[in-house]
């Protein structure tokens, strides 16, 4: 996973990013529907790390990175975030 940056400015925080993709995200060129999107950004704003997760990581950005430089836990971490999304999608 790679951490999106541009015109030297700092990548936004994890969820941040999170959202804003959600609020643009398309399948196949069709726009996701919006009961699919509240469901993203509820797993979004809901999303924590466990107690065992936190004794090495701060936060979701440096989980994600933490695993962009190849971090197994936090590649873990991502997936299980990742998966939380794709819940969403019936």
């Amino acid at each position: 996973m790679a951490v999106l940056t541009g015109c030297g400015a700092a990548a936004p925080p994890a969820k941040e990013l999170a959202d804003e993709i959600i609020d643009t995200l398309e399948v196949d060129g069709v726009p996701v529907s919006d009961e699919v999107k509240a469901c993203m950004h509820q797993e979004v704003a809901g999303f924590a790390l466990t107690d065992e997760e936190a004794q090495g990581f701060e936060n979701l950005d440096d989980v994600a990175k933490k695993a962009d430089a190849g971090n197994e836990q936090a590649k873990q971490i991502m997936q299980r975030f990742e998966d939380a999304l794709a819940s969403c999608n019936p």
